[in-house]
């Protein structure tokens, strides 16, 4: 999946769900937007609801091997866009530790939603209604939304340290697409990386380069142009530091190449200056 694709699918998972929102949101071109459109209807990612509204698709990465039981916490902190339900409201179809009144008709929306609970991926001690957390799994996300009821839940023991631990692992995965772990709380957004708490992330991406374990310096993308300069810069870092064993990272987060001989200058006085 392309970077213009991508970003379409972030602007719909951050709640861009009309043409205009998409467009409004990614600033992207209006043709642009409908080829990604088409191309993510095409593969069955993404679905016209209702109204014209855009809802993602296939969710599912696993075999479900739990069932919900009474938790019915995604009725409340998801959106569903398809029956006019805001986040972090409980849906009008569902009767509270009972379940959906409508589960034979409900929306597609809901009907590609499992979270990775009920799909397996975490224990028993991560059951959603008790922890106040639904995790699931976007197209190149793993998505933490957090009960307002409990909104600092995420930031806790035991809980943060294994949302580090994915986040790092989304980080490593080889042969197939990385994913992103992506905290939120009502308005607020966070990108977790290892131990790296990245407020209000943007939708084009960011660079980051590992400072220490579980920890990464990073720069925030503001279009998909000054990604790649940043994604650039940074495998300049990374030369660099094998070629020397050093390399001093930048405070300024627009750069433009060559990248070589600044980083070799700022790397060269800031050596200068700790040696005296």
């Amino acid at each position: 999946m392309d970077q213009l694709t991508l970003l379409v699918v972030r602007a719909v998972e951050s709640g861009a769900t009309t043409f205009k929102g998409i467009v409004d949101k990614t600033g992207l071109s209006r043709l642009k937007v409908e080829r990604a459109l088409q191309s993510l209807e095409k593969q069955k990612l993404l679905f016209r609801e209702s109204k014209g509204l855009w809802a993602l698709g296939a969710r599912t990465t696993a075999p479900n091997v739990r069932q919900c039981g009474s938790c019915s916490l995604c009725c409340t902190v998801l959106e569903v866009t398809d029956v006019r339900k805001p986040v972090n409201q409980v849906c009008q179809y569902c009767d509270l530790g009972k379940g959906c009144t409508i589960y034979d008709d409900r929306p597609r929306m809901c009907r590609s939603f499992n979270c990775v609970w009920v799909q397996g991926h975490l224990g028993d001690d991560w059951y959603p209604d008790q922890i106040g957390m639904v995790l699931h799994f976007g197209l190149d996300a793993l998505n933490v939304q957090v009960d307002l009821g409990c909104p600092d839940r995420w930031r806790q023991e035991p809980y943060f340290s294994k949302l580090c631990e994915l986040s790092l692992d989304g980080l490593r995965v080889n042969g197939s697409r990385r994913y992103a772990t992506l905290v939120v709380v009502g308005s607020d957004k966070f990108l977790l990386l290892g131990r790296t708490i990245v407020p209000d992330p943007t939708l084009f991406g960011t660079a980051f380069v590992p400072l220490a374990h579980e920890k990464f310096h990073y720069w925030k993308a503001r279009s998909l142009e000054h990604l790649q300069r940043l994604n650039e810069r940074v495998v300049e870092i990374q030369r660099i530091q094998q070629e020397f064993g050093y390399c001093a990272l930048p405070d300024d987060d627009d750069p433009y190449p060559p990248y070589r001989p600044a980083l070799l200058q700022l790397s060269q006085g800031r050596l200068v200056v700790s040696a005296g």
